[in-house]
Protein backbone atom coordinates (compact mmCIF):
# COMPACT_ATOMS: atom_id res chain seq x y z
CA UNK A 1 0.00 0.00 0.00
CA UNK A 2 1.08 3.06 -0.56
CA UNK A 3 1.08 5.75 2.11
CA UNK A 4 1.47 9.55 2.04
CA UNK A 5 2.35 11.52 5.37
CA UNK A 6 1.59 14.96 5.16
CA UNK A 7 3.47 17.67 7.14
CA UNK A 8 4.09 21.13 7.49
CA UNK A 9 7.70 21.19 8.93
CA UNK A 10 10.83 19.06 7.79
CA UNK A 11 12.49 19.34 11.49
CA UNK A 12 8.54 17.36 12.78
CA UNK A 13 9.35 14.60 9.94
CA UNK A 14 12.92 14.24 10.97
CA UNK A 15 12.73 14.55 14.94
CA UNK A 16 9.43 13.02 15.75
CA UNK A 17 8.19 10.47 13.01
CA UNK A 18 12.20 9.65 12.43
CA UNK A 19 12.54 5.82 11.26
CA UNK A 20 8.70 5.53 11.75
CA UNK A 21 9.02 5.41 8.01
CA UNK A 22 11.54 2.74 6.85
CA UNK A 23 9.90 0.56 9.94
CA UNK A 24 6.09 0.59 8.24
CA UNK A 25 8.39 -0.24 4.79
CA UNK A 26 9.96 -3.15 6.48
CA UNK A 27 7.56 -4.48 9.00
CA UNK A 28 4.27 -3.63 7.05
CA UNK A 29 5.44 -3.73 3.48
CA UNK A 30 4.20 -0.21 2.52
CA UNK A 31 5.63 1.84 0.05
CA UNK A 32 6.13 5.41 2.22
CA UNK A 33 5.96 8.75 0.86
CA UNK A 34 5.95 12.20 2.41
CA UNK A 35 5.13 16.25 1.60
CA UNK A 36 6.64 19.00 3.57
CA UNK A 37 8.23 22.52 3.16
CA UNK A 38 11.65 22.07 1.74
CA UNK A 39 15.02 22.53 3.81
CA UNK A 40 16.20 21.18 7.14
CA UNK A 41 18.10 18.17 5.40
CA UNK A 42 14.87 16.21 4.71
CA UNK A 43 15.70 15.49 1.10
CA UNK A 44 19.05 13.61 2.75
CA UNK A 45 16.98 12.71 5.35
CA UNK A 46 14.38 10.47 2.97
CA UNK A 47 17.18 9.16 0.80
CA UNK A 48 18.32 7.36 3.89
CA UNK A 49 14.84 5.86 5.09
CA UNK A 50 13.74 5.27 1.48
CA UNK A 51 10.86 7.41 1.33
CA UNK A 52 9.17 9.34 -1.59
CA UNK A 53 9.96 12.68 -1.10
CA UNK A 54 8.16 15.79 -2.36
CA UNK A 55 8.58 19.43 -1.16
CA UNK A 56 5.77 21.66 -0.86
CA UNK A 57 5.77 24.88 0.52
CA UNK A 58 3.22 25.06 3.73
CA UNK A 59 3.17 28.05 5.95
CA UNK A 60 1.77 28.68 9.31
CA UNK A 61 -0.29 31.59 8.18
CA UNK A 62 -3.63 32.07 6.48
CA UNK A 63 -2.53 32.65 2.89
CA UNK A 64 -5.06 31.83 0.45
CA UNK A 65 -2.98 32.41 -2.67
CA UNK A 66 -0.11 30.06 -1.35
CA UNK A 67 -2.17 27.42 0.42
CA UNK A 68 -4.40 27.02 -2.87
CA UNK A 69 -0.95 26.63 -4.70
CA UNK A 70 -0.11 23.76 -2.18
CA UNK A 71 -3.33 22.52 -2.57
CA UNK A 72 -3.09 21.84 -6.08
CA UNK A 73 0.26 20.27 -5.65
CA UNK A 74 -0.58 17.58 -3.40
CA UNK A 75 -3.76 16.78 -5.05
CA UNK A 76 -1.56 16.20 -8.02
CA UNK A 77 0.94 14.23 -6.14
CA UNK A 78 -1.59 12.11 -4.79
CA UNK A 79 -3.44 11.39 -8.28
CA UNK A 80 -0.13 10.97 -9.88
CA UNK A 81 1.18 8.58 -7.35
CA UNK A 82 -1.82 6.72 -7.05
CA UNK A 83 -1.50 7.07 -3.33
CA UNK A 84 -4.14 4.90 -0.95
CA UNK A 85 -3.97 6.39 2.52
CA UNK A 86 -2.70 9.66 3.68
CA UNK A 87 -1.96 10.33 7.27
CA UNK A 88 -1.99 14.58 8.16
CA UNK A 89 0.02 16.28 10.94
CA UNK A 90 -0.39 19.80 12.45
CA UNK A 91 -2.75 22.54 11.47
CA UNK A 92 -1.86 23.38 7.89
CA UNK A 93 -0.97 19.86 6.88
CA UNK A 94 -3.48 18.17 8.65
CA UNK A 95 -6.33 20.78 6.57
CA UNK A 96 -4.64 20.69 3.33
CA UNK A 97 -3.61 17.12 3.70
CA UNK A 98 -7.45 16.04 4.44
CA UNK A 99 -8.49 18.51 1.88
CA UNK A 100 -6.40 16.71 -1.28
CA UNK A 101 -7.23 13.20 0.13
CA UNK A 102 -11.11 13.99 -0.22
CA UNK A 103 -11.10 15.55 -3.54
CA UNK A 104 -8.94 12.98 -4.90
CA UNK A 105 -10.92 9.97 -3.32
CA UNK A 106 -8.19 8.45 -1.60
CA UNK A 107 -9.77 5.27 0.08
CA UNK A 108 -8.04 5.61 3.89
CA UNK A 109 -8.09 9.11 5.57
CA UNK A 110 -6.12 9.78 8.98
CA UNK A 111 -5.71 13.51 10.72
CA UNK A 112 -3.08 13.61 13.78
CA UNK A 113 -4.10 15.98 16.81
CA UNK A 114 -0.81 16.69 18.51
CA UNK A 115 -2.57 19.36 20.72
CA UNK A 116 -5.13 21.66 21.47
CA UNK A 117 -3.67 25.08 19.51
CA UNK A 118 -7.32 26.56 20.36
CA UNK A 119 -7.10 26.16 23.83
CA UNK A 120 -5.59 29.23 25.32
CA UNK A 121 -7.19 31.50 22.18
CA UNK A 122 -10.15 33.58 22.66
CA UNK A 123 -13.33 35.57 20.72
CA UNK A 124 -13.36 35.45 16.94
CA UNK A 125 -9.79 33.11 16.63
CA UNK A 126 -10.83 30.72 18.73
CA UNK A 127 -13.88 29.96 16.82
CA UNK A 128 -12.28 29.61 13.54
CA UNK A 129 -9.66 27.65 14.92
CA UNK A 130 -12.83 24.84 16.61
CA UNK A 131 -14.17 24.70 13.23
CA UNK A 132 -11.19 23.84 11.41
CA UNK A 133 -10.36 21.10 13.62
CA UNK A 134 -14.17 20.07 12.63
CA UNK A 135 -13.94 20.26 9.05
CA UNK A 136 -10.57 18.31 9.36
CA UNK A 137 -12.55 15.41 11.75
CA UNK A 138 -15.28 15.18 9.03
CA UNK A 139 -13.13 14.79 6.05
CA UNK A 140 -10.91 12.25 8.36
CA UNK A 141 -11.73 8.51 8.85
CA UNK A 142 -9.87 8.18 12.06
CA UNK A 143 -8.23 11.01 14.21
CA UNK A 144 -5.18 9.74 16.31
CA UNK A 145 -5.04 11.99 19.31
CA UNK A 146 -1.36 11.53 21.25
CA UNK A 147 -2.66 11.67 24.90
CA UNK A 148 -5.96 11.17 26.46
CA UNK A 149 -5.97 15.07 27.91
CA UNK A 150 -6.63 16.14 23.97
CA UNK A 151 -8.78 13.59 22.88
CA UNK A 152 -10.97 15.39 26.17
CA UNK A 153 -10.42 18.60 25.26
CA UNK A 154 -11.93 17.95 21.57
CA UNK A 155 -15.28 16.15 23.19
CA UNK A 156 -15.76 19.51 25.29
CA UNK A 157 -15.59 21.25 22.06
CA UNK A 158 -17.62 19.12 19.69
CA UNK A 159 -15.10 18.49 17.66
CA UNK A 160 -15.68 14.48 16.60
CA UNK A 161 -17.96 12.62 16.25
CA UNK A 162 -17.93 9.45 18.59
CA UNK A 163 -15.44 6.99 18.14
CA UNK A 164 -13.25 8.83 15.86
CA UNK A 165 -10.88 9.58 18.12
CA UNK A 166 -7.95 7.02 18.75
CA UNK A 167 -5.17 6.67 21.48
CA UNK A 168 -2.27 4.16 20.88
CA UNK A 169 -0.96 2.87 24.00
CA UNK A 170 -0.32 5.46 26.31
CA UNK A 171 -0.08 8.06 23.68
CA UNK A 172 2.42 10.43 21.44
CA UNK A 173 3.16 10.19 18.29
CA UNK A 174 6.10 7.89 17.83
CA UNK A 175 7.08 7.64 21.28
CA UNK A 176 11.11 8.12 22.17
CA UNK A 177 14.13 6.03 20.91
CA UNK A 178 15.42 4.89 24.56
CA UNK A 179 18.21 2.61 23.49
CA UNK A 180 20.63 4.17 20.67
CA UNK A 181 19.58 8.14 21.43
CA UNK A 182 17.98 8.88 24.63
CA UNK A 183 20.24 6.63 26.74
CA UNK A 184 21.85 8.34 29.46
CA UNK A 185 24.88 5.04 28.91
CA UNK A 186 25.82 6.66 25.79
CA UNK A 187 26.66 10.16 27.22
CA UNK A 188 30.53 10.32 28.74
CA UNK A 189 31.64 12.10 31.21
CA UNK A 190 33.52 14.28 28.71
CA UNK A 191 30.39 14.95 26.96
CA UNK A 192 28.85 16.14 30.24
CA UNK A 193 31.80 18.47 31.23
CA UNK A 194 32.39 20.13 28.08
CA UNK A 195 29.16 22.00 28.64
CA UNK A 196 29.48 22.36 32.06
CA UNK A 197 32.55 23.92 30.70
CA UNK A 198 31.08 25.84 28.20
CA UNK A 199 28.29 27.16 30.34
CA UNK A 200 30.48 28.02 33.89
CA UNK A 201 28.04 24.97 35.85
CA UNK A 202 30.01 22.93 38.75
CA UNK A 203 29.23 20.18 40.62
CA UNK A 204 27.71 22.11 43.57
CA UNK A 205 25.02 23.93 41.05
CA UNK A 206 21.54 23.38 40.95
CA UNK A 207 20.59 23.10 37.49
CA UNK A 208 16.62 23.85 36.38
CA UNK A 209 16.24 22.93 33.21
CA UNK A 210 13.89 24.04 30.23
CA UNK A 211 13.78 23.48 27.00
CA UNK A 212 11.17 24.66 24.31
CA UNK A 213 10.06 27.53 22.74
CA UNK A 214 10.01 30.85 24.35
CA UNK A 215 6.72 31.72 23.87
CA UNK A 216 3.98 32.80 26.49
CA UNK A 217 2.31 29.35 26.70
CA UNK A 218 5.27 27.40 27.81
CA UNK A 219 4.78 29.12 30.90
CA UNK A 220 8.52 31.24 30.98
CA UNK A 221 7.46 33.98 32.89
CA UNK A 222 5.92 32.08 35.70
CA UNK A 223 9.53 29.50 35.67
CA UNK A 224 11.41 33.06 35.81
CA UNK A 225 9.20 34.03 38.93
CA UNK A 226 9.83 31.06 40.56
CA UNK A 227 13.17 30.75 40.35
CA UNK A 228 13.95 34.40 41.34
CA UNK A 229 11.53 32.77 44.65
CA UNK A 230 13.89 29.86 45.23
CA UNK A 231 17.02 31.43 44.92
CA UNK A 232 15.58 34.37 47.74
CA UNK A 233 15.08 31.54 49.85
CA UNK A 234 17.89 29.89 49.25
CA UNK A 235 20.79 32.26 49.30
CA UNK A 236 23.05 29.50 50.55
CA UNK A 237 22.85 27.65 47.24
CA UNK A 238 23.90 27.58 44.05
CA UNK A 239 21.09 27.84 41.89
CA UNK A 240 21.03 28.31 38.26
CA UNK A 241 18.51 28.53 35.45
CA UNK A 242 19.32 26.67 32.17
CA UNK A 243 17.10 27.97 29.27
CA UNK A 244 17.01 25.66 25.79
CA UNK A 245 15.04 27.37 22.88
CA UNK A 246 14.47 30.03 20.59
CA UNK A 247 11.81 32.83 21.03
CA UNK A 248 8.86 32.90 18.33
CA UNK A 249 6.71 35.86 17.57
CA UNK A 250 3.75 33.94 17.83
CA UNK A 251 2.29 34.14 21.62
CA UNK A 252 5.71 36.05 21.93
CA UNK A 253 7.79 36.88 25.52
CA UNK A 254 7.06 40.44 26.74
CA UNK A 255 10.47 42.20 25.61
CA UNK A 256 11.94 43.08 29.20
CA UNK A 257 11.83 38.73 29.22
CA UNK A 258 13.90 38.19 26.34
CA UNK A 259 16.12 40.71 27.37
CA UNK A 260 16.61 38.93 30.81
CA UNK A 261 16.84 36.00 28.88
CA UNK A 262 19.64 36.72 26.69
CA UNK A 263 21.49 38.99 29.50
CA UNK A 264 21.05 38.24 32.96
CA UNK A 265 24.47 36.39 33.65
CA UNK A 266 22.74 33.97 36.29
CA UNK A 267 20.82 32.66 33.53
CA UNK A 268 22.38 30.37 31.30
CA UNK A 269 20.67 30.64 27.68
CA UNK A 270 21.99 28.52 25.02
CA UNK A 271 19.57 29.36 21.82
CA UNK A 272 19.15 26.87 19.40
CA UNK A 273 20.62 23.15 20.31
CA UNK A 274 20.19 20.72 17.35
CA UNK A 275 18.36 17.76 18.03
CA UNK A 276 20.69 15.14 17.63
CA UNK A 277 22.62 16.62 20.34
CA UNK A 278 19.95 17.35 22.89
CA UNK A 279 20.21 14.52 24.85
CA UNK A 280 23.26 15.50 26.04
CA UNK A 281 21.97 18.67 27.38
CA UNK A 282 19.35 17.20 29.59
CA UNK A 283 22.28 14.96 31.19
CA UNK A 284 23.46 18.47 32.66
CA UNK A 285 20.26 19.16 34.27
CA UNK A 286 19.37 18.07 37.89
CA UNK A 287 15.61 18.19 36.76
CA UNK A 288 13.54 19.96 33.76
CA UNK A 289 10.29 22.11 34.48
CA UNK A 290 7.49 22.35 31.60
CA UNK A 291 5.34 24.75 33.42
CA UNK A 292 3.21 24.94 30.16
CA UNK A 293 -0.60 26.27 30.06
CA UNK A 294 -1.40 24.31 26.84
CA UNK A 295 0.21 21.34 25.51
CA UNK A 296 -0.59 18.08 23.76
CA UNK A 297 1.50 15.45 25.19
CA UNK A 298 5.57 16.67 26.19
CA UNK A 299 7.66 15.07 24.47
CA UNK A 300 11.13 16.95 26.57
CA UNK A 301 9.14 15.91 29.49
CA UNK A 302 9.70 12.09 27.67
CA UNK A 303 13.28 13.19 26.36
CA UNK A 304 14.36 14.13 29.58
CA UNK A 305 13.15 11.46 31.91
CA UNK A 306 14.71 8.80 28.95
CA UNK A 307 18.08 10.22 30.40
CA UNK A 308 17.19 9.78 34.25
CA UNK A 309 16.14 13.63 35.14
CA UNK A 310 13.09 14.04 36.63
CA UNK A 311 10.11 16.16 35.26
CA UNK A 312 8.13 19.11 37.07
CA UNK A 313 4.78 19.33 34.78
CA UNK A 314 2.21 20.95 34.99
CA UNK A 315 -1.17 18.86 35.69
CA UNK A 316 -3.93 20.05 33.66
CA UNK A 317 -2.58 19.74 29.96
CA UNK A 318 -1.01 16.63 28.09
CA UNK A 319 2.49 16.57 29.71
CA UNK A 320 0.43 15.48 33.09
CA UNK A 321 0.71 12.13 31.10
CA UNK A 322 4.10 11.86 30.43
CA UNK A 323 5.29 11.72 34.39
CA UNK A 324 3.55 9.15 37.26
CA UNK A 325 3.19 12.40 40.10
CA UNK A 326 5.44 11.65 42.95
CA UNK A 327 7.18 8.80 41.60
CA UNK A 328 9.06 10.02 38.22
CA UNK A 329 8.22 13.33 38.44
CA UNK A 330 5.89 16.27 40.14
CA UNK A 331 2.44 17.62 39.26
CA UNK A 332 2.67 21.64 39.12
CA UNK A 333 -0.35 24.23 38.59
CA UNK A 334 -0.32 27.59 37.26
CA UNK A 335 0.99 29.35 39.91
CA UNK A 336 4.26 29.89 40.54
CA UNK A 337 4.18 29.14 44.61
CA UNK A 338 3.69 25.58 43.00
CA UNK A 339 6.75 26.11 40.97
CA UNK A 340 8.94 26.98 44.09
CA UNK A 341 7.03 24.21 46.04
CA UNK A 342 7.82 21.29 43.45
CA UNK A 343 11.44 22.84 42.82
CA UNK A 344 12.12 23.11 46.58
CA UNK A 345 11.30 18.97 47.17
CA UNK A 346 14.02 18.61 44.06
CA UNK A 347 16.87 20.20 46.15
CA UNK A 348 17.10 16.65 47.90
CA UNK A 349 19.57 14.95 45.94
CA UNK A 350 18.89 11.66 46.85
CA UNK A 351 15.14 12.26 46.67
CA UNK A 352 15.53 13.49 42.83
CA UNK A 353 18.18 10.98 41.59
CA UNK A 354 15.24 8.39 42.57
CA UNK A 355 12.56 10.03 40.89
CA UNK A 356 14.84 10.02 38.31
CA UNK A 357 15.74 6.49 37.95
CA UNK A 358 12.37 5.74 38.34
CA UNK A 359 11.43 8.09 35.38
CA UNK A 360 13.86 6.08 33.24
CA UNK A 361 12.45 3.28 33.78
CA UNK A 362 8.59 4.17 32.91
CA UNK A 363 9.79 5.85 29.79
CA UNK A 364 11.20 2.55 28.10
CA UNK A 365 8.35 0.51 29.83
CA UNK A 366 5.84 2.37 28.04
CA UNK A 367 7.07 5.37 25.34
CA UNK A 368 10.47 3.30 23.72
CA UNK A 369 9.56 4.25 20.15
CA UNK A 370 9.66 0.29 18.86
CA UNK A 371 6.27 -0.21 21.52
CA UNK A 372 4.71 3.27 19.93
CA UNK A 373 5.84 2.67 16.19
CA UNK A 374 3.88 -1.36 16.42
CA UNK A 375 0.94 0.35 17.68
CA UNK A 376 0.69 2.74 14.84
CA UNK A 377 1.58 -0.05 12.26
CA UNK A 378 -1.14 -2.74 13.86
CA UNK A 379 -3.46 0.11 13.64
CA UNK A 380 -2.73 1.08 9.92
CA UNK A 381 -3.31 -2.99 9.23
CA UNK A 382 -6.14 -3.12 10.43
CA UNK A 383 -8.12 -0.56 8.87
CA UNK A 384 -7.16 -1.50 6.04
CA UNK A 385 -8.16 -5.15 6.18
Amino acid sequence: MKILEIINLPSSAINFIGDQFRYFKEAGGHEMHLICSPGGGIEKFCEKNNVHYYPVQMNRQISVTDDLKALYRICSYIRNNNIDMVIAHQAKGRLLGMMAACICGVKYKIAFAHGVVYETMKGLKRTLMVWNDKLVSTMADKVICVSKYVIEERKKSNIDKDGKCVLLGKGSCNGVDTIYKFNPDLVSASDINEIEEKYGFTADDFIIGFCGRLVRDKGVIELLQAYDSLKAQHTDLSIKLFIIGQPEQRDGLPAETLFRLQNDNTITYTGYIPFENIQKYYMVMDVLVLPTHREGFGMVSVEAQAMGVPAIVSDYTGCAETIINGETGLYIDRTTKSIVSALDKMLDKVYRNKLGQQARKFIVENFEHTIVRKHMLDFINNMIR
